[in-house]
Parts: C-alpha cells; structure tokens; sequence
C-alpha cells in the first residue's frame, strides 16, 4: 500500500535530521564518535531528541495542509505546536538544548510543505516561498522592535545579536525563502551525489558550503564576530580547495576540526540549514501525489 504523502513528509524529515548527525567528521559539531565542541551532549542524545521532533512532524504537515487563512495567520498555530515540543525535547534531554533551533525550522518547512501540498505544487520552490510567506515580516516584529522596548523578560541570544550587530540571524533566512538553502545547501549536495560521492560526503560538503554565508548565530554567540568571519573564511577555503573530494580538502576540513574543538566552536546553525536542504533534496526527489482533498 502506497504511503499517504503527508505521512511521506514526516519521514523524510526524520531521515533527514538523523543523517545529519550521523554525518563524521564535522567541525565542533556531535557526531557518533565524537561530542565536537560540545559537553553536554552527545549522539546518543541527539538521537532521543530527535525521536521526540519526529512525533511532531506529521501533525504540522497536517496543520498546513489543512490551514484555510492566509499564510501568516499559520505561524502562532505552529509555534504553540513547537513548543510543546521543546518542553517535551528538555523533558528527555534533562534541560540540554540540542534542538531547539531545528523545532523552529522544521515546523515552519512541514506546515509550509503541507500547506504546498494542498495548492497541488510542492516542489522547493513552492515551499520555500510559502516559508516565505509564513513568515513574511518577522524580522521587523520580533527584532525591529526590541531598541524600543523594555527587557524585563530577558533577551535571547538571537535577540541580543540583533540589537548589538543587526544580525538577523534564523528569522532573515526564513523570512527571505531559505536563500542558503535553496543556493547553497542543496545544490552541494546534488554537486557531489552527482559526482559519485557517498551521503556523508554530500552533507559534509553542504555544511562547509553553507558556513561560507550563513549567520551562525549559535559560532557568533559562542565566540564572537572574529571567530565567525574566520569560520567563514576557512570554509571558502575548503571548497576551493575542493572540498570532501579531494584529499587536500580533506586534510583541511580535519585540522579544522581540530580547531572548532579547541576553541569551542559549533556551526549549530549551518548543521540545522543541512538538514532542511537534505528534507528539501529529498521531497525533490521522491514522487509523492497530492491527497485527494
């Protein structure tokens, strides 16, 4: 029996989460054999953690799916969806923040590929606008806002960046469509699957791809604009190097493993952008029907 297509998106959004992590070596992030630049956390947590998103992700493909208003009146709806999650997440986790960023993320692409779904065009393109469009004017809410308003309630770090640096952070790269996604991320994938490169070396390639031009703030947040800019720097490197490819790629992605470890830095934020341009790649690639309405 053929699989529903909402249930098609759970899946590969769950896949897609577990090979990122599964993915080694990367810089300063956990993988099965190493914790990176982490410690208080580990694989195995990452596993657990995600077992609990993956519950989540077929119930907001269905919310999408069967929202009626405009695209902004959807995103409350996923975000008190999403922190029930995250309550759920630090429950397992025992307060450990491992993924609280993907909650956010990947709620808004599977109510975004839900709501794709029911207008009968899901490619990325279609998904990525209707992030886009989900999310339409978030910045100037949520950050354009905060020079002007009391902080009793404490900034989060993405916050505080904002005001001191006017880093937008995970909020300018949904509300512009996923840009590092959909030119970076899943394009290296394709890049060196079509090259005969394995899946971990896809998802190595698309995280030093997308490090060359995302705001990482989790690597600005830890240590700082210097550090980012070099991060930045040394991933352009790698890939005009050739990156997972080449053995000179190769020798400069491990000593700059060793680097991240050393100096405490985590490209948590490219690593999420990973797992959406592999959701993405992959619900590119599978033949999934639109549901009879």
């Amino acid at each position: 029996m053929p699989m529903n297509p909402i249930d098609t998106l759970g899946e590969l959004a769950t896949r897609s989460i577990l090979l990122e992590v599964s993915c080694h070596p990367k810089p300063g992030l956990v993988t099965p054999f190493t914790r990176g630049a982490h410690r208080d956390m580990d694989y195995s947590l990452f596993l657990r953690s995600s077992a609990v998103l993956s519950q989540g992700f077929r119930d907001v493909a269905v919310m999408g799916y069967e929202h009626t208003g405009d695209a902004r009146s959807l995103l409350p709806i996923l975000r008190e969806r999403g922190i029930l999650t995250e309550r759920r997440m630090f429950e397992v986790t025992s307060g450990v923040n491992t993924q609280k960023g993907l909650v956010f993320l990947f709620y808004l692409l599977l109510g975004a590929s839900g709501r794709a779904m029911r207008s009968g065009d899901h490619t990325v393109q279609a998904i990525t606008a209707t992030v886009a469009d989900i999310t339409d004017g978030i910045v100037e809410r949520e950050l354009g806002t905060l020079g002007s308003s009391p902080h009793g309630h404490g900034l989060t770090k993405g916050e505080k960046l904002y005001l001191e640096h006017g880093i937008t952070g995970i909020r300018g790269e949904v509300e512009r469509g996923l840009p590092s996604v959909t030119g970076m991320g899943i394009p290296a994938i394709r890049d060196v699957l079509g090259r005969g490169g394995t899946i971990n070396d896809a998802i190595l390639q698309a995280l030093f791809a997308l490090m060359t031009t995302v705001e990482d703030t989790n690597v600005i947040s830890r240590c700082g604009l210097d550090t980012y800019e070099m991060v930045k720097d040394t991933a352009r490197e790698v890939i005009e190097a050739g990156g997972v490819l080449t053995q000179g790629g190769m020798r400069m992605i491990s000593e700059f493993n060793d680097v991240c470890e050393k100096r405490n830095i985590s490209p948590g934020g490219s690593a999420d952008l990973v797992s959406a341009s592999l959701y993405l790649h992959f619900l590119d690639e599978e033949e999934i029907a639109t549901p009879q309405q």
